[in-house]
């Protein structure tokens, strides 16, 4: 019982941290696209399509500022993004490890 409660203590504000981005990919209802950016499924609530742009807006900010430090295109900013976001965790182990 009380690894229960403990493990509750823990793990109940780490749920609470979810952010809406991360519940609507969860659901299929907003997707990473290959050039950096979200996008909304064509079935996606008004609030996800919503939130989609607002996330993109961000977005789009935040990679012209490393585009221009670096002498780069936002394009390629944003390809950036999505291949790191996208590479599957080193904490894997492999078999044999």
């Amino acid at each position: 019982m009380k690894l229960y409660v403990l493990l509750m203590v823990v793990l109940l504000p780490l749920m609470v941290l979810a952010s809406p981005l991360d519940d609507a990919r969860a659901t299929g209802q907003i997707i990473e696209t290959p050039d950096g950016f979200v996008q909304a499924v064509p079935t996606a609530s008004s609030e996800n399509q919503a939130l989609a742009a607002d996330v993109n807006r961000k977005r789009r900010a935040a990679y012209a500022g490393i585009a221009e430090r670096h002498g780069i295109t936002i394009e390629q900013v944003g390809r950036e993004s999505y291949i790191k976001r996208m590479v599957p965790s080193k904490a894997i182990s492999k078999p044999g490890d």
